[in-house]
This record gives structure tokens, C-alpha cells and sequence, in this order.
């Protein structure tokens, strides 16, 4: 009997410790079970610019495309893989990791004319927006 009444006591002390931590703490449960938001990229909030938007196509002059990796809170994310891709014209850049801003800078250039329509992938993921360069 005296077994039972340590092992119960014990089990009784140990949940009421628990409770008790998750009680007074600013932390919840899901902190320690949930991956971290801060460091998950949104694609809806990652952003694509280039300028200039118009260039000559003569195979030099380059248009710099920057991607920016956010998260949820509009914050940069560091090292995550980013590449472009465009039917006219060629990249400079092949698949890079975004800075500590959270930027990843490329090139584009042209020896044809045309339109390039630029589509960013984020851990190898789509950007809902694309952005043109024109090639004149």
C-alpha cells in the first residue's frame, strides 16, 4: 500500500508541477509544439521588382531583379534559395540564398527583343506575381 500511495503522490506532484509551470509562464504549449511563424516564408508577402523595366537589347545592359523573402510579419528571411526564370533573355545568376535583409539580387539581359515575363521561386516555390522587363 505505502508503494502505491508514493507512486500516486509522485504522478499527483508531477502533473500539478506542470500545470503550475504552464499556469504562470507568458509561454503556451503551442510556442513548443508549432514551427516558429517568424521564420516561415509567406509568398503572398515576398516580393519581386526590377528596373529598369525597359532596356536595350543588345546583350550588355542588364535590368537587376530583386526578390525580397518575407514572412507573415512583413520581416526578411536570410538563407533561403531563390531563383528567377524568363523565356527571352538570359540571368546572370543561377539559384542564390537571400541576404540578411532578406533580398536576393539578379541580372537579366537580352539580345533580342521582346518582352520577359520574370517568375520568382522561393524554396522552389512560385511567387503569385510576376513582373516584365521590356527588351527594345
Amino acid at each position: 500500500m505505502d508503494n502505491k500511495l508514493i507512486i500516486l503522490s509522485s504522478v499527483f506532484f508531477v502533473v500539478f508541477l506542470g500545470f503550475a509551470v504552464y499556469l504562470f509562464t507568458d509561454a503556451s504549449i503551442a510556442q513548443f509544439t508549432r514551427a516558429d511563424i517568424a521564420s516561415d516564408v509567406s509568398l503572398q508577402k515576398s516580393l519581386i521588382f526590377a528596373w529598369p523595366l525597359s532596356i536595350p537589347a543588345d546583350g550588355t545592359t542588364e535590368s537587376e531583379v530583386t526578390v525580397f523573402v518575407r514572412n507573415e510579419d512583413g520581416g526578411g528571411l536570410a538563407e533561403h534559395p531563390v531563383k528567377i526564370t524568363t523565356p527571352v533573355g538570359s540571368i546572370k545568376e543561377g539559384e542564390i540564398l537571400s541576404d540578411s535583409d532578406g533580398q536576393a539580387i539578379f541580372h537579366v539581359t537580352s539580345s533580342e527583343t521582346g518582352v520577359a515575363e520574370i517568375e520568382a521561386f522561393v524554396n522552389n516555390r512560385r511567387l503569385p506575381r510576376k513582373i516584365t522587363v521590356q527588351f527594345n
